[in-house]
């Protein structure tokens, strides 16, 4: 006989039936027992439960006893959650800690700070908070392709889903007793822990953090390989106005260095492709072109190889060349400035055209350096900004590259136009004829 069997005989006294010798009257009315011996070994679902309520408060027999059989119905519920709640209070306390330690193996205790504990399985495991919040969202912005694919919010140490009720513990405990964010959490909290519901409710919100995700957690070829594409698509947009304005970057210039510098720029350039709303992907485009722009304007010669020349003092006060070293171009302008001039006033007025015009130094998308492990830079570092350094520029080979591609790319077009002259010359010879 199941716990709630149990507790339905005890209730409604139902071993204590009219039709048996020893029956004595106890003021409960029949038509109850009749209904709650329907249900008497059954393993009923929560819904199973209420379908039960819904059906037995319509029945004719208790027409006029709604209430009673309500109250009923009520006590067994609470007694039933009751043994529920002593059961798992038992398992808690008996249960062992499995794991005592954060992700990166640091010991922690039950009663630090920003430190839960999760029963799972039957076993308790230690988390800080903030690691329990990257896993979530790193199980929530799973992606492929930039399309976005969340996937089940797992235990790591046994690769196991975390119940519903672990997710609602995790929530209240960093809502009441932390100070973290956590954007995601939050959402799918809303969402009532449905996956389903949660992408179709913040579809965009998810891409904008897998692009993030993108530009900051990406392997170092990868990012390189983006970069590249994006320069070239600027080159290839510059072609139809200056020429002067594309940028080169030499085959052996640094990779880190690169990276780091246009991080932010590919970010932009991310989201202008592969963003989830079209008014946002064109403003990005727009502002991206303006910053590339100044960032070439700034230095025309970045990425370029050079030689700086070494020299030494020699006994009679002369000056000569002891060697050379090999050094790249890496001067290059802040890409945003870290102060607004208009941060008193621009809550006052609303300029729709303030980001499609490319005229913001800001943009809406670009996140914090620091939440990513990037270098702390002092105030006088942005005060700041790194002269060019004019020394002699040695002409690389991506430069004769794309002075070939663009004389080879003038040449098609001038034949296409020789051709199509040709074409219309005979065109109208044949139309004389006839």
């Amino acid at each position: 006989m199941t716990t709630l069997s149990l507790i339905i005989n005890s209730v409604l006294n139902l071993n204590n039936n009219i039709f048996f010798k020893n029956y004595k009257p106890d003021n409960i009315d029949l038509s109850f027992k009749i209904l709650f011996t329907s249900i008497l070994n059954k393993n009923l679902t929560i819904k199973d439960k209420f379908i039960f309520l819904k059906e037995s408060l319509e029945n004719f027999f208790i027409k006029d006893k709604k209430e009673e059989f309500i109250e009923y119905f009520y006590k067994v519920q609470k007694t039933y959650k009751t043994f529920n709640r002593f059961a798992y209070s038992y398992k808690y306390k008996r249960a062992q800690i499995v794991v005592n330690t954060d992700m990166g193996l640091n010991e922690i205790n039950e009663n630090d700070k920003n430190v839960i504990c999760i029963f799972h399985n039957n076993s308790k495991y230690l988390f800080l908070i903030n690691d329990l919040i990257k896993i979530i969202n790193s199980s929530l912005t799973n992606s492929y392709m930039f399309f976005s694919e969340p996937k089940c919010i797992k235990n790591p140490y046994d690769n196991l889903p975390f119940n519903k009720s672990n997710l609602y513990n995790i929530y209240f405990f960093i809502k009441f007793k932390t100070s973290c964010r956590g954007e995601l959490v939050f959402k799918f909290f809303q969402s009532n822990f449905k996956l389903n519901l949660f992408k179709f409710k913040n579809e965009p919100i998810l891409r904008d953090y897998i692009i993030e995700n993108f530009v900051y957690k990406s392997p170092s070829d990868t990012l390189v390989t983006e970069i590249k594409t994006m320069i070239k698509n600027f080159n290839r947009e510059c072609l139809l106005s200056r020429k002067e304005n594309r940028i080169v970057i030499d085959k052996e210039f640094p990779n880190d260095t690169l990276i780091k510098i246009m991080r932010p720029y590919l970010l932009l350039y991310c989201i202008s492709q592969y963003g989830y709303l079209e008014h946002t992907r064109d403003t990005s485009h727009i502002i991206l072109k303006k910053k590339l722009l100044e960032f070439n304007n700034f230095n025309p010669q970045f990425g370029r190889k050079r030689y700086k020349i070494l020299t030494r003092v020699t006994n009679d006060f002369k000056r000569k060349i002891c060697g050379k070293i090999l050094e790249f171009n890496d001067a290059h302008i802040e890409f945003t400035k870290k102060y607004n001039d208009d941060f008193l006033i621009d809550h006052l007025t609303y300029d729709e055209n303030y980001y499609s015009t490319g005229t913001s130094n800001t943009f809406i998308f670009i996140v914090d350096e620091e939440e990513h492990g990037e270098e702390e830079h002092s105030d006088e570092d942005n005060d700041t900004i790194p002269e060019p350094n004019e020394n002699a520029i040695l002409r690389t080979d991506a430069e004769d590259e794309l002075d070939n591609q663009e004389d080879q790319d003038q040449e098609d077009h001038d034949q296409e136009d020789q051709d199509q002259e040709d074409h219309d010359q005979y065109q109208e010879e044949v139309d004389s004829i006839s």
